[in-house]
């Protein structure tokens, strides 16, 4: 058998530990497992871990839960859209909502100033002088941006917007 774990077949130690597969396939991996510590120590937290979910027990679920958990969905749909943003922050208290909203009115800031920097300044016109040929193919490269964006629009379906 191919180790499983440079085949990247893990699944198979999982199910081999699940008692899941068939008796001839385990016997096998059983046989690999005998002479792969990689393997062997994978099935053995596999296995401490089922063992684990075999232990645990769920707590009991109150007699009133569905009529407590259907009150609580209709007190949730009648809230504004403000009272269910504001929601998770009233349990916070006071000295962990400062920073919260001191760090968020700064990111706002930092994105304000971002976004709206101070005036641009016209850079001084140079005294280079533009030649016609160069003229002409700005333009021929203009007409040929229209007709694509007349194409994009007509494929689209949306208004032309030049």
């Amino acid at each position: 058998m191919n180790c499983p774990i440079q085949d990247h077949n893990s699944e198979i130690l999982v199910a081999y530990t699940a008692g899941q597969l068939d008796q001839e396939t385990a016997q096998e991996l059983g046989r690999h497992l005998a002479g792969c510590a990689p393997c062997r120590s994978m099935a053995a937290e596999q296995a401490a871990v089922w063992k684990a979910l075999d232990a645990w027990e769920a707590p009991a679920v109150s007699p009133d839960f569905d009529r407590r958990l259907c009150r609580r969905i209709e007190q949730g749909a009648r809230l504004s859209w403000w009272e269910r943003l504001v929601r998770p922050f009233r349990s916070m208290p006071l000295r962990q909502a400062f920073p919260l909203t001191a760090s968020a009115g700064l990111l706002l800031t930092a994105a304000l100033l971002l976004q709206h920097p101070g005036s641009i300044v016209p850079a001084k016109p140079r005294g280079d002088l533009v030649r016609a040929n160069q003229v002409e193919k700005t333009l021929d490269d203009l007409d040929l941006l229209r007709q694509f964006s007349a194409a994009d629009s007509a494929e689209s379906g949306h208004p032309h917007v030049m």
